[in-house]
């Protein structure tokens, strides 16, 4: 929501008709450093990961982690999107790299086990 516009919500991200709908259990907002550039990436409890462009309209990326996602964070949200740290269930967390996409496989990221237990 923002305060200029308080009858309407800026952007409403619904599922295709007829595709489940699932639980979003983090948010964050980032690429904020000028006024043509806005995201938000937003986790999933079945492990979906979807990054959307508000300027747009439409969706940046989308991935599965394999694990409900509990944490969504940009290093930091004033500057061009750098770093975005995913963390999940099963104490795992995914480090990507949003300076670095390819067409195919999205973007670099190193994925790690935080501790043995959960």
């Amino acid at each position: 929501w923002a305060p200029r516009q308080r009858d309407r919500p800026v952007a409403s991200m619904l599922p295709e008709e007829g595709a489940p709908v699932r639980d979003c259990w983090a948010v964050a907002f980032g690429d904020a450093h000028s006024a043509d550039s806005r995201v938000v990436a937003a986790g999933y409890d079945n492990g979906d990961v979807k990054l959307l462009d508000l300027v747009a309209g439409k969706l940046r990326f989308e991935t599965n982690v394999s694990n409900g996602v509990c944490g969504v964070e940009f290093d930091r949200n004033d500057i061009e999107m750098n770093k975005l740290v995913l963390t999940t269930l099963e104490s795992r967390y995914r480090l990507y790299d949003m300076r670095t996409h390819h067409p195919v496989q999205g973007y670099s990221f190193l994925s790690q086990e935080a501790h043995q237990s959960t």
